[in-house]
């Protein structure tokens, strides 16, 4: 289970940009995932994204993600709001996504 302490940061365009996500700041699925940034995308761009997250048994995992963004939208209080279709997800990357979805889930 993940704590108030445990770190989830979101990289963009293979490193070159990092930020620091807070409890609510990403929704993940096998599909494709919500995330509130800084950063704001043209419907239909196609990105890269890393999701590095701490795992309770494995230690600091990290996830290379692409897809399309589908929706951007102004937040009142920080950043954007963007939603990202993932492209074609590696099956080897399931198992990994869905336990990073749980422990977000869990907080």
């Amino acid at each position: 289970m993940l704590t108030g302490n445990d770190t989830h940061l979101l990289y963009l365009d293979y490193g070159a940009d990092a930020q620091r996500c807070g409890l609510g700041d990403i929704d993940l699925s096998e599909r494709g995932m919500r995330f509130t940034s800084r950063w704001q995308f043209s419907i239909g761009t196609q990105l890269s994204v890393a999701l590095v997250h701490m795992h309770p048994r494995l230690g600091q995992c990290r996830m290379t993600l692409e897809g399309i963004v589908v929706w951007c939208e102004p937040k009142a209080d920080k950043g954007h709001e963007s939603t990202l279709l993932f492209l074609e997800l590696p099956d080897e990357l399931k198992p990994s996504l869905r336990e990073f979805s749980h422990q977000l889930a869990a907080v």
